[in-house]
């Protein structure tokens, strides 16, 4: 069969437009690769991050070019009215074409969607054998219900078959398919990759686990390091891979085996990973740098114990203060993920928060880039809390309004109070501020130099100084970037 999957615009406060190294869909590459290994043409676009007019032209001309049997939509809170808009604009033109959808937001709200487009067939969970499985049924005009994983409406009521369990053998599956994206994007030179599905904690504010179960699941060390070793060899220009595993350090000896391993294959790339705050080792962290790990953003959240016990964040501020004095004698560039928002946040929990970043800073300098305002996503204790509130119901996915600030106890104007009295403590982001300048710079000026100065870390300083001043003074930059183009322009003439 000919099936065409898309991934398609999200809403626009999220998109990141110009950065060529934003990640891409893994879930279509590996459905992309599954479906090809079992005989189907496949076409994949990945339209996250481009405007929704130009995501629905891009969509629409593909589909006309390729005329597939069916289409997979990945749908996510944040990318569903464009989604939405897509299902309702491709019934009409072609209402023999079959639609399946996928993805986390599908897989909570199935019955909601069903009852708003019941041509539709929904993939509950992991998709790469549901999805396999459901085209054989549909390419032999066969009954349906016997593939597990599946919502579909069916004689006037929405029906749904077994549920599938968790893939185990993770290397079962073929190696994603990057092609499309480096193909597509000659300028790029960060690949992405998952070493493991699945987190064991509870957070508040996270609705992955309706998927994954809580539970973790690893691929072979050897599959991991093949899958980037013929990565770098299709594409020379690979400079870096990023890990986009919920929980890649949470056992450290295989990390170090995974290190190891990229050592062995000598392949002249960076790696960066996101990770929790523990566990850690000093031996873990050793071998990341001897391996060519340069950036680790850890998710911390809060600095607030009250809080951090409120959202399950299974850490103290002691564990957070343990892991800078660990990371010290490394060259690592840390980032930590903060958020403001949550249940029970108030002026004294925002102050929590920078004095442990603080702390941290000084230990290590920690990058803030920036504040996350909570937001709240169906199949989420937060959700659960907004509803309770009567702020929300599930009616609201139906609508075109974006995914919503957890506003229960504080309007979005104080939230914007708290994320900029944050930024101002605790960003170089906001040095061209007067209250940027003194309350973050100031206070560690040493530190702060003296992290920039290393040779590494050069260029990115003058990254932020540029991305500060364009944020302080954004005429003023616009104006200053063009006239830098044209005198780059004339240069070349």
């Amino acid at each position: 069969m000919k099936v065409l999957l898309a991934t398609l615009a999200i809403e626009p406060e999220s998109r990141n437009e110009n950065n060529r190294s934003t990640p891409y869909s893994l879930g279509i590459a590996y459905l992309h690769a599954s479906l090809e290994r079992s005989g189907h043409q496949v076409e994949a676009l990945y339209l996250n991050n481009v405007e929704y007019t130009d995501s629905e032209w891009e969509f629409f001309r593909r589909f006309e070019e390729f005329r597939p049997d069916v289409v997979g939509l990945q749908v996510f809170s944040m990318n569903r009215v464009s989604t939405f808009a897509a299902i309702e604009k491709l019934h009409a033109l072609s209402p023999d074409t079959r639609i399946v959808l996928g993805g986390i937001h599908a897989s909570l709200m199935y019955a909601q969607i069903l009852e708003k487009f019941p041509f539709v067939v929904i993939v509950v969970g992991e998709g790469e054998l549901t999805l396999t499985e459901l085209l054989s049924r549909m390419e032999g005009r066969l009954p349906i219900s016997d593939v597990h994983g599946l919502a579909y409406y069916e004689e006037g009521r929405i029906r749904t078959t077994p549920e599938r369990p968790l893939l185990e053998n993770l290397d079962s599956l073929p190696e994603p398919k990057h092609e499309v994206v480096f193909d597509r994007e000659p300028t790029r030179y960060m690949g992405h990759i998952i070493a493991s599905r699945g987190c064991p904690f509870d957070c508040s504010f996270c609705c992955l686990k309706a998927i994954s179960k809580r539970r973790c699941r690893v691929r072979s060390v050897e599959k991991v390091v093949a899958e980037i070793t013929n990565l770098k060899k299709r594409y020379p220009r690979l400079r870096e891979v990023q890990f986009h595993d919920d929980t890649l350090l949470l056992d450290n000896k295989r990390v170090i085996e995974l290190c190891r391993a990229l050592i062995k294959a000598d392949l002249g790339l960076r790696f960066s990973c996101s990770a929790r705050v523990k566990p850690v080792s000093d031996e873990m962290f050793s071998w990341m740098q001897r391996a060519g790990f340069q950036k680790i953003m850890f998710g911390l959240e809060t600095g607030s114990p009250k809080l951090l016990h409120s959202i399950h964040k299974k850490i103290t501020r002691e564990d957070v203060l343990e892991l800078f004095r660990v990371l010290t004698p490394y060259d690592f560039s840390i980032t930590t993920f903060l958020m403001c928002g949550f249940p029970g946040e108030d002026a004294a929990t925002i102050e929590e928060t920078i004095a442990l970043v603080r702390a941290t800073q000084r230990i290590k300098y920690n990058l803030i880039a920036g504040i996350g305002k909570l937001l709240v996503y169906p199949g989420t204790e937060v959700y659960r809390v907004m509803a309770d509130s009567g702020k929300i119901n599930d009616a609201f996915w139906l609508s075109d309004a974006p995914v919503p600030y957890f506003t229960v106890e504080h309007s979005l104007p104080q939230l914007r109070v708290f994320e900029k009295r944050l930024m101002d403590n605790l960003s170089l982001f906001n040095i061209f501020t007067l209250k940027g300048f003194f309350l973050h710079f100031m206070r560690m000026p040493l530190v702060i130099v003296k992290e920039f100065l290393r040779p590494r870390n050069r260029g990115l300083f003058l990254s932020i100084v540029a991305a500060s001043a364009q944020r302080a003074f954004p005429r003023a930059y616009s104006l200053a970037y063009a006239g830098y183009l044209r005198a780059l322009s004339r240069g070349g003439n």
